[in-house]
């Protein structure tokens, strides 16, 4: 016997006919009508013949909802997801009036939703830089060529070729993490020294600017000196505060060249140079630059045979005392005198020598030749001590039998070791630390004295001038060159000659141009100077002649400056 709850469950609509079941809810639509139509007209219709209307209107009602609630909507999403696996994930399925159908639709919109969002995704990070967020080589590339396409007159686009000096030295001394701290953060100040023009991380520490204006070559140049001026402030990084310089090879399209690959040419051969002026500086590719590469080759092969052939000589720059302006020594600066070329700076031909090795025997020829000339200096002044100082490249200083070969030149010449005094760069001294310390550490018990060149240019910490057993620093000529422009050169030179002293170190200011100068760095007590303003580097000859005249540089300087506040 059946439950009233099993008799509740028995669906009821199998035991009525669909056409009676459906007539029925036609006759609220239909159905009444028609009977008050019958009545109204005294017809007379049968039972058999009202079911069967209704149930015509019962079967296209059907057929028209079927078609609307559930062939439409599937067919609608049948068209959308063809689209979605041709690529284009943008369609929706429009929401439907059945629970099943809606279902379907919204599962699959969520579907697509979540596919192209991964695909956005994917698309930003094959065309960004994961480091900084700046646009990538492929982006960049794609966007530079289109604006040269769409370029149909010279000087419209320019690239900017840029990287940060010495990079490598920092990123081996101090730790990937920090080099990768400091390439985000100088990509930071990069994007805001560019005025919205693109900037993209091709790969490592280089970079690039995409200019596109009406003048590109003056916004490029401008940019330029943006970008410089922005790093002159310090990085504070892990703790740790350090100054970092850019060179800057900049290009600009003209009408008959304006292929990409040759414009990136290009802007290359001007950071090259700009490396090769003395970084910190950006340099405008000209036509000129252009033969580079052959005359590198040219100069290559001469410069191997210029030490055989008398070719280098040096030139004096003198040091004076600034309390005093007396004559307190001398920096020896190579030139090579090119038997076609005339004269050149090392800024033409020292990055040649570094590459090929060459350096290392022109370090040892200069060596030897500048302490002979100190000693014939001294006898020109024998109350009067003269420190010569002589730079050191990188890859002397790796050299192991540094201090013997040092030793047996002062033998040789019979100059004072407490008379030379050794200058290199900050990039050079941080370069695996452990090995510097033991290296200097040997030269120091030689008795020569070693000074720390262009501070402030490179990676300035205190930590570790606290460690390396120099005595002397050398203001780079940059900050010289800022006083009364900047306002912070001045706080920032104090500061250094401060520094300095209570380390017992002497300060050397580099680059003095103008009294003015001169008398600023005394006031603030920095000790030594040089630059233009005393002399210009002078031959041998010249520099003997001015030690025999027994004068200072200025006997008479002008009243005093207020100390600054």
């Amino acid at each position: 016997m059946r439950s009233l709850e099993g008799r509740r469950m028995t669906p009821l609509l199998p035991r009525v006919p669909l056409a009676v079941f459906f007539g029925g809810m036609l006759m609220a639509a239909c159905g009444v009508p028609i009977l008050i139509l019958q009545l109204a007209h005294g017809l007379a219709l049968p039972a058999a013949g009202i079911a069967a209307m209704g149930g015509a209107c019962v079967a296209a009602l059907g057929t028209y909802l079927l078609q609307r609630w559930v062939v439409r909507p599937l067919k609608d999403a049948v068209l959308v997801i063809r689209a979605a696996s041709d690529g284009e994930l943008d369609g929706r399925v429009e929401q439907a009036h059945l629970r099943e159908i809606e279902g379907i639709s919204q599962a699959f919109n969520r579907m697509a939703e979540s596919v192209q969002e991964a695909a956005d995704s994917l698309t930003y990070r094959a065309f960004h830089d994961s480091l900084t967020g700046l646009p990538n080589r492929a982006l960049f590339l794609s966007t530079f060529t289109r604006a040269l396409a769409g370029t149909e007159h010279a000087n419209r686009v320019a690239i900017m070729f840029l990287d940060v000096d010495r990079f490598k030295y920092l990123n081996d001394s101090l730790g990937h993490g920090v080099g990768d701290q400091l390439l985000s953060v100088f990509s930071q100040r990069l994007v805001s020294a560019a005025e919205g023009q693109m900037v993209a991380r091709l790969g490592g520490d280089e970079f690039t600017v995409l200019v596109q204006s009406s003048n590109a070559q003056a916004t490029a140049m401008r940019i330029a000196e943006r970008v410089l001026y922005s790093l002159r402030r310090p990085f504070s990084l892990s703790g740790q505060e350090m100054f970092v310089s850019s060179s800057i090879g900049i290009a600009v399209s003209t009408a008959a060249d304006r292929t990409s690959g040759e414009l990136l040419r290009k802007a290359d051969i001007a950071l090259y140079r700009a490396k090769a002026e003395g970084r910190s500086r950006f340099v405008l590719f000209t036509e000129e630059l252009d033969r580079t590469p052959t005359e590198r080759f040219d100069l290559d092969n001469a410069l191997r045979r210029s030490v055989e052939r008398d070719e280098l000589l040096l030139h004096y720059q003198p040091l004076v005392d600034l309390r005093t302006g007396d004559i307190c020594g001398t920096e020896a600066l190579l030139r090579w005198n090119h038997p076609h070329r005339g004269i050149l700076s090392p800024a033409t031909f020292i990055s040649i020598a570094e590459e090929t090795g060459e350096i290392v025997r022109i370090g040892q020829w200069v060596l030897e030749e500048s302490c002979r000339h100190a000693v014939e200096f001294q006898r020109l002044r024998p109350s009067y001590p003269l420190t010569l100082c002589v730079n050191i490249s990188a890859a002397e200083f790796r050299q192991h039998d540094l201090p013997r070969r040092i030793a047996e030149i002062l033998e040789e010449t019979g100059l004072p070791a407490r008379q030379l005094k050794l200058e290199l760069t900050e990039s050079v001294l941080i370069h695996d630390i452990p090995s510097t310390l033991d290296m200097l550490g040997e030269l120091r018990d030689l008795g020569v004295g070693l000074a720390i060149d262009d501070f402030g240019t490179g990676y300035s910490s205190l930590s570790y001038l606290q460690r390396l057993p120099v005595d002397t620093l050398k203001v780079d000529r940059s900050f010289i060159a800022r006083l009364g422009v900047d306002a912070t050169s001045g706080p920032v030179l104090r500061a250094i000659v401060e520094m300095g002293n209570a380390l017992n170190m002497n300060v050397i200011a580099e680059g003095i141009e103008n009294q003015w100068q001169w008398d600023y760095l005394a006031d603030i007590g920095c000790r030594q100077g040089q630059g233009h303003f005393f002399r210009p580097p002078l031959e041998a000859r010249e520099f003997a002649d001015l030690l025999a005249s027994h004068r200072p540089i200025q006997t008479i300087r002008p009243r005093r400056l207020p100390r600054p506040a």
